[in-house]
């Protein structure tokens, strides 16, 4: 049983290593934030996004029901997001990025990728 801990206990920073490189590779210049609201004009919030490559979206779910934001071209889904959840997506590749709700598809917004 001792030596098992002690062979788990020596792939522990292996793991962390892991956890960095993870961490690095979703490493934002700017995270900047699109909120999904019922108040006033209904969807996405702001509706078109000015973004440079390298920088990140944050889309915060601020409603009671569930949405997602998915790129019409599939480039990104940010998966379902629950009442107050949030993802983040980063953008790598310059150009118009046109986007729906998953579960609401004439909710629409746009990511505009500058270089």
């Amino acid at each position: 049983m001792t030596e098992r801990i002690a062979r788990l206990a020596a792939l522990v920073p292996f793991g962390l290593l892991g956890l960095l490189a993870s961490a690095a590779a979703q490493e934002c210049q700017t995270t900047h934030e699109v909120e999904i609201t019922f108040q006033g004009a209904r969807g996405f919030k702001p509706r078109e996004l000015h973004v440079h490559v390298g920088d990140c979206v944050r889309w915060v779910n601020g409603t009671h029901i569930e949405h997602s934001a998915v790129a019409l071209d599939r480039s990104f889904h940010t998966g379902t997001l629950m009442p107050g959840s949030a993802n983040v997506i980063r953008f790598d590749t310059p150009g118009d990025v046109p986007y729906t709700c998953g579960p609401h598809p004439p909710m629409v917004g746009k990511i505009v990728v500058e270089p």
